[in-house]
């Protein structure tokens, strides 16, 4: 059988302000002829299906053209979709009995009975090969887990991976040790390389979220992973050695957990990340071969400099020297800038716009480097919402206040501000 896995979708998603649905058309479009070329007999998302847990009439009908499309044209294809911490588990499962007939299974949340005890028989969903209806495979599909979902015990990480082993023993106990075995969950894998800055995954500060995995993928074919944005296989050596291997059965790891990463980089922090979907097959006793299918986004990164900061003059040489603006601007890739200041130059940004005029670019921020005691920002650095949700609304306003004067907040101005915030806490 041949399965593919792809998860982190994101739609409805935005960069900086600027709208991404052709980006997700096109993926979704491409998504269509990799279905059509390979025939796959189940795909599998495995959360992050929207961008937030209230998505767009926009981004709902994304999701819904695309499985109608891809389900008429494959009649007998399964698909499989479970929630992410994005998304809103009862909202995303609310239209399942109306998809079930066209082959979609969602899970949206784990459901209780009436003591509260978690009901898992309906997150273990045979599938067999296009066209037959006898049983061949099974996957577990398990919406991103929350408290009260699974017993918790010492920690988080060994109940969650307890509540998963405990699922695919009971699957085994049902579908007997032989067929093949798939389980999907959406977590923060302990060993997983995850972007130094920028969490767009929302990670919990501290780590909290990450689970040690070792052991979920005892007694199953493949672990489909959704929620890190980077494609890896979890428990790889190296990066580089991930790059260079074969995937699957005697490649790099003998874990056979892989993230299948988003389709299109979530931040700039993200903008060396490979994109596409990993293709599954099973072999009918067990066992698993993966294949990577590379994706280029409509849009890519850019960053000037390439790496690190560079002074005024040679940001404006670089960006003149940026393609002209032809074609299509839907192709046109985002752009970060980043500015390394001697003193905070409040007329650089103008500069700045002006050396990019008639560029096929379209910026998304500037990023200004002042060295310390030349009234520089003391967050200036700082981008992510997981890492603004760690520091005050005061230092973000100094941070404000700063890059649209050029001045420090006076001690007045900070007075106000500490009033206000206190008004609305209240």
């Amino acid at each position: 059988m041949k399965i593919i896995h792809t998860a982190d979708w994101h739609l409805g998603d935005s960069f900086h302000g600027f709208d991404r649905t052709m980006e997700h058309e096109h993926f979704l479009r491409w998504l269509q002829e990799v279905i059509d070329r390979e025939k796959p007999d189940a795909l599998l998302l495995a959360g992050d299906v929207f961008d937030n847990a209230n998505p767009s009439v926009q981004a709902e009908e994304m999701l819904y053209g695309f499985l109608a499309s891809a389900t008429a044209a494959h009649p007998g294809l399964r698909i499989i979709i479970t929630a992410g911490n994005h998304d809103s588990g009862r909202r995303l499962q609310a239209p399942a009995e109306l998809l079930r007939p066209m082959g979609v299974e969602i899970r949206g949340v784990v459901e209780h009975d009436e003591k509260g005890q978690p009901l898992t028989d309906n997150l273990i969903i045979p599938i067999g090969p296009a066209g037959k209806t006898q049983a061949e495979a099974v996957v577990i599909a398990v919406p991103y887990l929350r408290t009260g979902d699974y017993e918790f015990k010492d920690n988080i990480s060994r109940s969650v991976r307890d509540f998963l082993q405990g699922i695919v023993a009971k699957a085994r106990k049902q579908y007997g040790k032989d067929i093949p075995m798939l389980l999907m969950a959406h977590l923060y894998a302990a060993g997983s390389e995850i972007a130094a800055t920028e969490h767009s995954e929302r990670l919990v500060v501290g780590g909290e979220d990450c689970i040690d995995a070792r052991g979920i993928d005892a007694g199953v074919d493949y672990v489909a992973l959704g929620h890190i944005h980077k494609a890896q296989q979890v428990g790889a050596p190296t990066p580089q050695s991930q790059a260079t291997a074969p995937l699957g059965q005697g490649g790099i790891s003998d874990k056979m957990m892989f993230y299948a990463g988003s389709p299109m980089p979530m931040s700039f922090a993200e903008k060396n990340y490979s994109h596409g979907v990993n293709m599954i097959t099973l072999g009918a006793n067990g066992g698993a071969m993966v294949e990577r299918l590379e994706y280029e986004p409509l849009r890519g990164i850019v960053s000037v400099p390439e790496k690190g900061a560079a002074p005024l003059g040679e940001v404006l040489e670089l960006l003149r020297a940026l393609p002209k603006a032809k074609g299509d601007s839907a192709e046109w890739p985002y752009l970060e800038i980043r500015l390394k200041e001697n003193e905070l130059n409040p007329a650089a940004h103008n500069e700045i716009v002006a050396a990019l005029e008639g560029h096929a670019v379209r910026l998304c921020r500037l990023v200004r480097e002042v060295p310390e005691g030349k009234a520089e920002s003391r967050h200036r650095k700082m981008q992510s919402l997981d890492q603004l949700r760690n520091i005050s609304p005061l230092d973000i306003a100094h941070d404000a206040y700063l890059a649209a004067t050029g001045q420090e907040m006076s001690e007045e101005v900070a007075k106000r501000f500490k009033k206000a915030a206190e008004e609305v806490r209240n």
